[in-house]
């Protein structure tokens, strides 16, 4: 017998031997049906943009050159932190999705309009967009009629 179908023999033997260990490790990890992974797309954009927005001004304050104080970039960095939970509400599957998203819209749009008394109006323009998607995402706008999950 030639030497390939000896080869090719022994490779069918061995593989004929690894199937039933293969069915069995099939049977012990049976894959079921993948459930897909709740994830608030709008609101964990808007989160994002958020924490970047403020982020990117206190960084900006550190790093210019001028007469501003360093100690402004404290508030800004505090402001946001307050975007965490709702990255973290958006991206996690919790049943108190909305409500987390609500509380750190409040909290924003009170920084929204203490910012646009104290800075002017170009502080709510940074946050124009964050805040919308976030409004968006826990149902505040477009609530789109009475579905509950």
């Amino acid at each position: 017998m030639p030497k390939q179908k000896q080869a090719r023999r022994r490779r069918r033997e061995r593989a004929a031997r690894r199937e039933p260990a293969a069915a069995v490790a099939q049977a012990v990890a049976p894959e079921g049906p993948r459930l897909p992974r709740d994830v608030s797309w709008t609101g964990l954009i808007g989160g994002v943009m958020g924490l970047l927005f403020l982020g990117q001004a206190a960084v900006y304050i550190l790093v210019s050159p001028g007469d501003n104080s360093r100690w402004l970039a404290l508030p800004l960095l505090a402001m946001a932190a307050i975007y965490l939970p709702a990255i973290w509400a958006s991206a996690v599957q919790t049943a108190r999705r909305r409500q987390v998203q609500r509380a750190v819209i409040v909290v924003t749009l009170v920084i929204v309009v203490a910012g646009v008394v104290l800075v002017g109006p170009a502080f709510a323009t940074l946050l124009l967009v964050p805040s919308t998607l976030l409004a968006i995402a826990s149902g505040l706008v477009f609530q789109g009629g009475t579905r509950r999950k």
